[in-house]
């Protein structure tokens, strides 16, 4: 089996697994919900919106509330890239690239107008505090639970 399907498999599958374990906010009901929980919430939502855009379907992971749209779909890769590059791991330029691979010249074009309109939003919530802002409400993961495996 070709290496590089072997890869691009793989990545499908971690994609499908973390999109389908964080993606399941009830409040995202509309594109544009899905858009603004990206620009807000940062690496992970655009990571997940991505996905959304190259699968249009909720069979395969994504949410079903946007179509497949591959021209999307690539320059939300290009923004998460971008804007967060503390975050990124080595699936996200393999998952670039496979997103953006079979685009044309006008595609490449409506790519780079999408990542231009919200990169200067997400870079205005950077600045203001606003970007990748964690919840105040506290989860039972934070708490530590110390369990003496000695004591009689």
């Amino acid at each position: 089996m070709n290496i590089n399907l072997i890869k691009t498999l793989f990545s499908l599958g971690v994609l499908t697994f973390s999109y389908s374990v964080i993606a399941n906010d009830a409040t995202l009901k509309s594109e544009s919900d899905l858009i603004n929980n990206a620009i807000k919430l940062g690496y992970q939502a655009q990571r997940n919106l991505a996905f959304d855009y190259q699968t249009g379907d909720k069979k395969f992971g994504g949410s079903g509330i946007v179509q497949k749209d591959e021209t999307k779909s690539c320059a939300w890769r290009k923004i998460l890239l971008i804007a967060n590059p503390e975050q990124v791991d080595a699936s996200d330029p393999m998952n670039e690239r496979f997103s953006c691979k079979n685009l044309d010249y006008k595609q490449d074009e409506q790519v780079w107008k999408i990542v231009h309109e919200y990169l200067p939003k997400i870079e205005a919530l950077k600045a203001s505090g606003g970007y990748m802002v964690k919840s105040e409400k506290p989860t039972t993961e934070d708490k530590i639970e110390i369990i003496d495996v000695d004591a009689p």
